[in-house]
């Protein structure tokens, strides 16, 4: 009699074959997650990088810009005694810059910036102009700058007095003069590594609000370097 000549797979084959395709697809599956979660973590890399590098040219372009004027009031005119619009603190400053011709925002700003008082996690910065008129006399609505912050701080380098030597300090409160330079320092929750932030002032001394034309530029002559 001639063998009977079986066609296809055993079962040990079959169950061999089920398990490698199983192994294969477990594989690509967890290949796909790997690169999925890469991919993930390095958009959240490049956000956290984006949105340090908006911060710091933030305070570049405003904190390098500040003018040394005084706050406009009724009273104003006629006292000599006038408060300056910079006051700078550990966890907040205020001062008064311009903002870029391409800007909606015509003339000087008074730039308020500090934590949200609801939640200290919460950089805000409030624009006023600084000749505000009866149009402007609206409710100033607060931005965001930053979120999840853990720990915020300004430091003040300068000298108190004409002959002192200068030093940082965590307060500015002389009025006749700015720093020279602003140090911001930022801790974010995550963790993430962020160098402090130094910031030289073009203009140090007092300059007469008279000569700041409406663009918020000041005349070279009136500004002391």
């Amino acid at each position: 009699m001639k063998p009977i000549c079986r066609n296809g797979f055993t079962l040990i084959e079959v169950l061999i074959a089920m398990t490698l395709l199983g192994v294969m697809v477990i594989l690509l599956f967890s290949s796909l997650r790997i690169a999925a979660q890469s991919w993930n973590a390095g958009e959240h890399k490049m956000a956290a990088v984006n949105q340090k590098a908006v911060v710091y040219q933030f305070f570049k372009r405003h904190l390098t810009a500040i003018r040394p004027v005084p706050m406009l009031t009724t009273e104003s005119a006629y006292s000599l005694d006038v408060m300056p619009v910079f006051q700078g603190f550990p966890q907040s400053i205020r001062f008064a810059a311009g903002l870029p011709a391409s800007s909606a925002r015509k003339g000087l700003q008074i730039f308020s910036i500090g934590l949200d008082p609801e939640n200290s996690s919460i950089l805000l910065v409030t624009l006023t102009p600084y000749r505000l008129t009866e149009a402007d006399q609206e409710p100033v609505k607060p931005e965001v700058l930053l979120d999840n912050i853990a720990g915020l701080k300004f430091a003040y380098f300068g000298r108190i007095e004409e002959f002192a030597e200068p030093q940082w300090q965590e307060e500015w409160a002389v009025a006749e003069r700015l720093p020279s330079l602003i140090r911001v320092t930022i801790a974010l929750r995550d963790g993430s590594y962020w160098p402090d932030m130094v910031f030289p002032l073009k203009i140090s001394r007092a300059a007469n609000t008279q000569n700041i034309a409406d663009d918020g530029q000041i005349d070279d002559d009136t500004g002391q370097r």
